[in-house]
């Protein structure tokens, strides 16, 4: 394998070394012929992309060396003259221009850039992609496109991430598509359509409505349509087959026009949920036995002059799997004592849901306008679970040995709307802000539970065979009235007042079942009567400065709250009144037009739970029993994030940095008390008040264009600490110790992406990095080791239209004292493919998964003082024969 890549890597060296060639020439001054030193020359190509980019020596001699053949546009500026430009076709031989002369006039040679597209740009703190700078492959998508634009990467299964921060919106011409699920949108919209990708941080749809900045951020792809791509039909049909029986079907179709937009989705497979059947740059590893059909709808349109704004969406899920697992735990005992647990079992589940989402924006005149969004759910679920478990000391006795057998059937309905109305009260910038929202959910259970405890030490054996019928229900109401000013150009300011409630209830009858099956007395140390009802009034201000240069927004929110806990089966009443506040606060900073800086902070509590306060709850099952804590008190968070983004228009580099960093004061802990000779878990919580948890982060990547442009480099790293806490009780003392665990984990890689859909594209990563773990219990178990992965995806072109394609992983975790054998992960996946009819947008493909039979199906987890190796049923290695076919009308032909 190595040979053969390094073959492919030889092959596009030598294809980027042929036929290249160099142009000359020296830049004087018209008037007296004076050489003009530092004289800046451009070459664009057709496009009008920036290719090349030198400065003239202090004689005004200039060479660019390593052009390739073509036609091309040849600017010169100089400061206070004016922009030379001549068209250049280029052959197999140098070029010298000898004297290229122009006179003085004040033009500047980023004035010329700009006006030219340059492939990024930033504007305060959104990152601007020119989707035209990004060569993709004809009929290419939107994923396609963001793998190409530096600082995005898009995973195997469409998961987005963005200067080192997961992207959990994707809009179209700042709508959402399809919602509920967008990766819809990168999967099917099409490349060539895109003008321009937005990359920026937006406040939470909560601050959005309610003007008030709740501090959380999510990292945000706007994708801008081209004006002649907002109006066509297009889409995609895909249908695979392969060995083992499996198969997959796929429809896509959307019409857009100037104001309407609509969609259709379809799938259906017995590979799995994740949407990426036949996807070569995974591994695509079909877990159990699943099938899957998923059906979608979406509409967007205006109506009465644009003052109506509807979006709507519908989706239908039917999904079943069967499945089959082993797992092997190790957990740390106070004493120092190593417990082993082996575990099997075997799943069912059986789901069908169907959800509506819809946004309506209504602009009522100039002055007001109002957002109304309701949404609805229904859902039904089947599930049965089968397992057995055995714990041995650490020698090699048996503790106990559980046996559960589960059947659930639930149906679960919910709805909620909400309404935001925006009223400007003057020209000066006063307005005023209210918000209202209720959402209502219900969920009805039947549960058959069959279970067996055995103690081997206590020679006791113990059966719960019981029906449980289970009834949760909730339903909230909130509103918030907010009025904003200005107070100068640059300073604004809103004050608010805030009303919710909260009517929840959690009721779960247990019958224990006689020898005939039948339902007979109530349980009631695995029944509850949970009923939580609480009020909250507050009152928040925000302030707001806005700069050229600089903006800064703090706000403020305090909250009265009441609420009442009670469980009738237990005579629990927790009731309580208290005040909770939060703050935020956020600065950025532009330091110029290509460099920007931001700081937040943020300060919250975290509020105790029902099940974190009630002393005794239901239990769970014979070996876990939850115990709560009444006399817990809130904790609070502290956060500071720090983000650095520079970009050279000229050079094309991109530099972003991220740092944070997290501490936690009155921190709640989990603590926990195990029998020695039952093995039985007692779980509760505390406050400890003279420590704090904490976390701190960073991460950065650079990119930079190579070899003229043809290749991305990019290099990455990150590096992560965490310091928590838990209390494990020693069974010999009779006492809790504190068990402090720290985990450092940091890595460094670096890829290379090259696609132009000629000779071959690639790209390339690889990543090593380091994990270390301390934990106090058991010193001696502490340990460090060596993480590493790799990946190569090639795509070569032949002639007639044919495509061969391949996909390679590696990936290495080192061992560990408990675990001491090393898991290698490798993996290859390849295919086949010819481009049909005159459009290319009929494909035949054969592809092959797994081809060595070498995938590992070894899983590692650690927890605090639990570490645990999993196993499931899995098929990685099988055949698929496919055809997909991508339909477009008018959309985005005005080039064509």
């Amino acid at each position: 394998m190595k040979r053969i890549f390094a073959f492919f890597i030889f092959l596009f060296l030598g294809h980027v070394a042929i036929s290249q060639v160099a142009i000359s020439g020296k830049i004087a001054d018209q008037a007296d012929d004076g050489p003009l030193a530092n004289a800046s020359v451009v070459l664009l190509n057709q496009d009008s992309i920036m290719k090349y980019f030198v400065r003239a020596d202090e004689n005004g001699k200039f060479q660019i060396k390593n052009v390739a053949p073509g036609s091309y546009l040849l600017l010169v500026s100089y400061p206070k003259f004016e922009v030379y430009s001549q068209k250049i076709e280029l052959e197999n031989k140098d070029l010298n221009l000898e004297s290229i002369k122009i006179s003085s006039q004040a033009n500047l040679i980023e004035e010329v850039i700009v006006r030219q597209k340059l492939p990024i740009t930033l504007k305060g703190d959104t990152i601007e992609y020119d989707a035209g700078s990004f060569e993709t492959e004809k009929n290419a998508k939107l994923e396609d496109l963001l793998r190409r634009l530096p600082g995005l990467t898009v995973s195997a299964d469409g998961a987005i991430t963005a200067q080192g921060k997961s992207v959990s919106k994707v809009l179209i011409d700042g709508e959402e598509f399809f919602g509920y699920d967008p990766k819809i949108a990168i999967r099917n919209v099409r490349a060539d359509a895109v003008d321009k990708v937005q990359v920026y941080e937006r406040k939470s749809e909560q601050a959005e409505l309610t003007g008030i900045d709740d501090g959380v951020r999510l990292q945000t792809v706007n994708v801008v349509l081209k004006e002649e791509a907002r109006e066509g039909v297009f889409g995609n049909l895909e249908a695979l087959y392969g060995t083992d029986n499996l198969y997959a079907g796929n429809l896509f179709a959307a019409k857009f026009n100037r104001t309407e937009r609509m969609g259709v989705t379809a799938n259906t497979n017995n590979m799995g949920a994740s949407g990426r059947e036949g996807n070569l740059r995974m591994n695509n590893q079909i877990q159990g036995e699943p099938v899957f059909t998923s059906i979608g709808a979406n509409y967007e349109n205006q109506f009465f002059d644009r003052k109506l704004n509807v979006n709507a969406n519908y989706n239908l899920n039917d999904n079943s799997n069967r499945n089959e697992r082993d797992s092997f735990n190790k957990q740390i005992q106070s004493n120092g004592e190593v417990r082993e647990t082996t575990r099997t079992s075997r799943s069912m589940s059986n789901n069908q849901s169907h959800s509506v989402r819809s946004q309506f924006r209504i602009r009522i005149d100039s002055t007001q306008n109002m957002d109304v969004r309701i949404n609805a759910g229904l859902s039904q679920q089947e599930s049965g679970n089968s397992s057995n478990s055995r714990t041995r000391g650490e020698g090699g006795n048996d503790i106990n040995e559980f046996e559960s057998d589960q059947n659930t059937k639930t149906d679960s309905r919910s709805n909620d709307i909400r309404l935001n109305y925006r009223k400007r009260l003057n020209k000066k910038g006063a307005s005023l802000n209210v918000h209202v929202s209720n959402d209502y959910s219900k969920s009805d259970s039947e549960n058959r539970t069959d279970e067996t405890t055995t103690q081997f030490i206590e020679n006791t054996e113990t059966n719960i065979d019981q029906r449980r019928l289970g009834d949760n229900y909730s339903n909230n109401f909130s509103a918030e009235a907010n009025f904003g000013n200005r107070l100068s150009q640059q300073i604004n300011y809103s004050l608010g007042y805030s009303f919710s409630n909260s009517n929840r209830k959690n009721f779960l009858d247990a019958f224990d079942l006689d020898a005939n099956g039948t339902p007979s007395e109530l349980d009631l140390n695995y029944s509850q009567r949970q009923h939580d009802f609480s009020t909250n009034q507050g009152v928040n201000a925000t302030m707001n400065f806005n700069h050229e240069l600089l903006n800064i927004n703090v706000s403020n929110k305090t909250l009265y709250k009441n609420q009442n806990l009670e469980d009738s089966y237990r005579d629990v009443d927790l009731s309580r009144s208290f005040w909770d506040n939060s703050f935020n606060m956020d600065i950025n900073y532009r330091l110029s037009s290509r460099k920007n800086l931001r700081v937040s902070y943020q300060n919250s509590n975290t509020i105790p739970s029902f099940e974190q306060l009630q002393p005794t709850q239901p239990r769970r099952n014979e070996l876990f029993i939850p115990i709560g804590n009444p006399d817990l008190e809130r904790a609070t968070n502290n956060n500071f994030r720090l983000n650095y983004n520079t970009i050279s228009l000229l050079k094309g580099t991109n530099l972003n940095l991220n740092g944070d960093i997290g501490f936690v004061v009155n921190p709640i802990i989990n603590q926990l008390q195990i029998d020695r000779e039952t093995n039985v878990t007692r779980s509760s919580y505390v406050n400890i008040n003279d420590r704090s948890t904490w976390r701190a982060g960073m991460n950065g990547n650079f990119n930079k264009p190579m070899f003229n442009k043809q290749v991305q480099f990019n290099i990455f790293s990150s590096l992560n600490y965490q310091n928590s806490f838990s209390f494990i009780e020693n069974s010999d003392s009779e006492s809790f110790e504190l068990n402090n665990l720290q985990n450092t984990n940091g890595n460094i890689g670096l890829g290379l992406n090259e696609q132009n859909s000629k000779g071959f594209d690639f790209e390339v990563n690889a990543r090593i990095g380091a994990n270390n773990q301390l934990n106090s219990l058991r010193s001696d178990l502490n340990y460090t080791n060596m993480t590493g992965s790799s990946a190569g995806y090639i795509k070569y072109f032949f002639p007639w239209k044919f495509q061969a394609t391949t996909n390679v992983n590696y990936s290495y975790e080192g061992p560990t004292k408990l675990y001491p054998q090393s898991i290698h992960q490798f993996y290859a996946n390849v295919e086949l493919s010819k481009k049909l009819l005159k459009n290319e947008s009929l494909v035949a493909s054969v592809k092959a998964f797994d081809i060595f039979n070498t995938f590992n199906n070894v899983n590692r987890s650690i927890s605090d003082t639990d570490f645990t190796e999993s196993r499931q049923l899995i098929l990685t290695q099988y055949v698929l024969v496919g055809l997909k076919w991508d339909f477009n009308k008018n959309l985005g032909k005005k080039n064509d």
